[in-house]
């Protein structure tokens, strides 16, 4: 291992991570040789206080009514996979016929989510509305043999992030339930097993990663607190709550991992904990809180695509979680906010918006930090890169994230290349490294937007990583609807360029002119030349694995080919280059 390398990522991180790490490491061994040390833990069978009746009843209410955001689109398809067993996550099929709850299947990431239980929502549904027993039948089953095979230290389910997560889940579905559900020992024993992990939980928050994990172990302490009227665990969770939504939220409502998908879980998780909260009589200053969630709610309309997908930038893709739509729809009920009331510029986040008038036509330019910095795990090489809709579809495009495993894509997926950006000498923006790991970091320098009628020009810079180079470009919509992209090295020094751009995979390439350094492609009807100017030389890659480039992952587990543009042009002291993009 290198070394300096690693200081240069430590130095980065607090002091509750650079502590708790290796203290949760050495429990989670100790608990794998000595189970005996997890008893307490996994008695199903000792006797909890009922849930207080009230909070069911709201949570009901709730998830009834304002949870819209976690009504499934596919109910009826899912609960009947469940019952076959067949399980499809990260957008990969498995029939299991009996689970090993400590075996890991797929990838780490895959299995996580089998042990989220997140379909049990779904399935008690079936029964609280048409009363239809038999998911919920599955469910039970799977549950119970949950409860009774998985093993602290051995199995990812008692991990703090999937049990933050089946904790929640598992507690909706009893809120559903309960009322009618016959087998009352089964209930009992989820009881039971609701508070053991819950009780495990606030042992074992995850203070050495922090960011979206800490905040799914609050919103379990919180929601759990209150299901069973803990009154410690309801203080504990609500002071970090405060806490964190003063952290992770940024004063322009972005989420300050910048990551548009964990925006969204981000926002889902203090909503959900602010609506039981406040229907419960937890909270003094609920219109404070509110307020700051439809911040966030804004951030999240304006990082919406106008056919309801989100923008790609760092680690985002489209997950049923995460859908944006049904996300601020559960805002208007639960907060107050008003659509269509998004702002364009977010300059804490770093998210620069021009929207037409008909949503037609759309830029959105990221040029903000890569992420909070003790933790970076979901940063990309991306500074000064952009997305572009023409014509009521994606032309530009981000890359996305096509998984966390450690792959080719995955250096793929955070590198410059994969960006709609500029790479100088073949160096990277930031040191990245690992799956989940940023050494030294690009330094924003500025970015600004200024506009007039028919006219809208975004400036922006960053400071490389490794020495002082400073990238500047300008980014301008002209009056005749043509896009201009500049760029130019304002300091520092470098002898190549080369400049990306990515396009749609539903986009065709018609023609590439090399002599005069110009692409034609199609869209359905509609035809864009992209010409570059102080270039010499372009290609086009679709595909190809050696290197990786022109993918396009807009959900986990997808991989399409898809047309990538490279520009190369010898940089000169003092001198511009770019490319126009125009309709023909």
């Amino acid at each position: 291992m290198n070394l300096l390398l690693l200081y240069r990522t430590l130095k980065h991180l607090r002091w509750e991570q650079l502590i708790y790490r290796p203290i949760r490491i050495a429990q989670f061994r100790l608990y794998r040789v000595a189970p005996v040390l997890t008893r307490r833990w996994r008695d199903t069978t000792k006797v909890i206080a009922s849930p207080d009746t009230r909070a069911v009843h709201v949570l009901r209410v709730l998830l009834e009514d304002s949870f819209i955001h976690l009504n499934s689109t596919s109910g009826d398809e899912s609960a009947a996979a469940i019952e076959e067993d067949r399980f499809t996550f990260l957008n990969r099929t498995l029939r299991i016929d009996q689970i090993d709850w400590n075996e890991r299947y797929e990838s780490h990431l895959w299995n996580y989510n089998l042990h989220y239980f997140g379909w049990v929502i779904d399935q008690a549904r079936r029964f609280a509305g048409p009363g239809d027993d038999r998911p919920m039948r599955a469910g039970q089953r799977l549950i119970e043999s949950w409860m009774r095979d998985a093993r602290i230290g051995v199995s990812d389910g008692w991990d703090a992030y999937p049990t933050s997560l089946r904790v929640v889940n598992w507690i909706y579905a009893y809120a559903l339930i309960a009322e009618r559900w016959p087998d009352r020992a089964f209930l009992q024993s989820l009881i039971a097993s609701l508070h053991s992990q819950l009780d495990f939980l606030r042992r074992h928050l995850e203070l050495h990663l922090q960011a979206n994990h800490l905040l799914k172990n609050i919103k379990a302490l919180v929601i759990g607190g209150i299901f069973f009227g803990e009154s410690k665990w309801i203080d504990q969770g609500v002071r970090l709550l405060r806490r964190e939504l003063d952290e992770q939220v940024l004063d322009d409502g972005g989420h300050y991992e910048r990551s548009p998908m964990y925006h969204a879980q981000a926002l889902a998780d203090f909503m959900e904990s602010y609506a039981l909260l406040k229907e419960t009589g937890r909270i003094s200053d609920p219109g404070e809180i509110a307020s700051r969630l439809r911040g966030m709610t804004g951030f999240l309309e304006a990082m919406t695509c106008p056919n309801g997908s989100l923008a790609l930038f760092n680690d985002a893709a489209n997950t049923a979680e995460t859908r944006p739509l049904p996300l601020i729809a559960a805002s208007e009920k639960i907060c107050g906010y008003r659509k269509n009331s998004a702002p364009q510029a977010f300059p804490y986040t770093g998210y620069f918006l021009w929207v037409s008038d008909d949503g037609r036509e759309r830029m959105t330019v990221d040029a903000g930090e890569p992420a909070v910095a003790y933790n970076t795990a979901h940063a990309h090489c991306d500074l000064l890169s952009y997305e572009l809709w023409l014509d009521g579809h994606p032309l530009v495009v981000d890359s996305g994230v096509h998984g966390y495993g450690g792959d080719r894509f995955r250096e793929y997926c955070r590198s410059t290349r994969a960006h709609n950006t500029v790479m100088f000498d073949g160096i990277e923006q930031s040191e990245f490294w690992n799956t989940f790991r940023m050494g030294r970091r690009a330094e924003v320098v500025n970015a600004s937007v200024e506009h007039d009628p028919g006219r809208w020009i975004f400036n922006g810079a960053f400071r490389r990583y490794l020495d002082n180079l400073v990238h500047e470009r300008r980014i301008e919509r002209r009056e005749n609807g043509g896009w201009i992209v500049t760029d130019a090295v304002r300091e520092g020094s470098a002898r190549s360029a080369t400049s990306f751009v990515h396009l749609h995979p539903d986009v065709e390439i018609e023609s590439i002119d090399a002599e005069n350094l110009l692409v034609t492609c199609r869209r359905g009807d509609h035809r864009y030349r992209i010409q570059a100017f102080g270039s010499n030389g372009v290609s086009v890659s679709q595909g190809e694995m050696q290197p990786v480039q022109g993918w396009r992952f807009p959900d986990f587990g997808i991989a399409l080919p898809s047309p990538a543009i490279s520009f190369f042009y010898r940089v000169e002291p003092g001198s511009e280059f770019g490319y126009s993009l125009v309709r023909i």
